[in-house]
């Protein structure tokens, strides 16, 4: 079981050697409905969500992001806060094309039972003229059960004039080795951007539920509105 810690000191640490070369973003978001690959994670409720991206001149970049979430419906396995950090790098190709990698620290702090939830997972990004994005994912532990997961996804999105943006995405998580399936998930909005606020309306779905991953609830098709404050 890692320790958040641990985590928050060495972000810390990492900021203290190379703030000076550094761009720091801050951002919170409200939305009425915390959905992650196509799944509710607010059971269907609103959630309030903050972060922060330090991002360096060599392509070095890390963040702390943190949500309300909803998870286990007040059985002894609930989990009521989510909190993850990241470290990554990216690298530019060519005047159009990037590639990364990068490893992000899940962790579900004052989460009920004896179950660990927390794990880490490493992925693989391209990205094309900021535009086009595929990842690919692994996660070699989830919850600490032995089983290995992976997912790929890809997304896209596009200027419509007027500081509206579309977007769409589509991916699959395979849980096989947890729960004996995969499913995909899919995802279509509408941005309107503002000078320090971006409001979202976008639908999701998935293609089915899978015991302790989701629910008949939890995995159905969703609208959800969000609003971005950056600082």
């Amino acid at each position: 079981m890692f320790r958040l810690s641990r985590y928050a000191a060495c972000l810390l640490l990492f900021v203290a050697l190379q703030v000076s070369a550094a761009e720091v973003n801050g951002y919170a978001l409200v939305t009425t409905d915390y959905v992650y690959r196509g799944v509710s994670h607010s059971d269907e409720h609103g959630a309030a969500q903050i972060g922060v991206d330090v991002d360096f001149e060599s392509g070095f970049y890390f963040g702390v992001w943190g949500s309300t979430i909803d998870i286990g419906g007040g059985t002894p396995r609930q989990r009521d806060r989510e909190v993850n950090y990241y470290l990554g790098y990216s690298y530019d190709v060519s005047r159009r094309w990037a590639i990364g990698a990068n490893a992000v620290a899940y962790a579900f702090p004052g989460a009920k039972g004896t179950i660990d939830y927390d794990y880490v997972e490493y992925s693989l990004t391209a990205n094309y003229d900021d535009r086009y994005w595929l990842e690919y994912g692994r996660s070699p532990d989830l919850y600490h059960t032995g089983a290995e997961t992976e997912f790929v996804s890809l997304y896209t999105t596009w200027p419509l004039g007027g500081q509206f943006d579309i977007g769409a995405g589509i991916g699959i998580y395979d849980v096989s080795e947890l729960v004996g399936d995969d499913y995909s998930y899919w995802e279509f909005g509408v941005t309107r951007l503002f000078e320090k606020v971006a409001l979202d309306l976008r639908y999701h779905e998935s293609s089915r539920w899978l015991r302790i991953i989701s629910n008949a609830d939890t995995a159905d098709a969703r609208l959800v509105l969000s609003v971005k404050f950056h600082f």
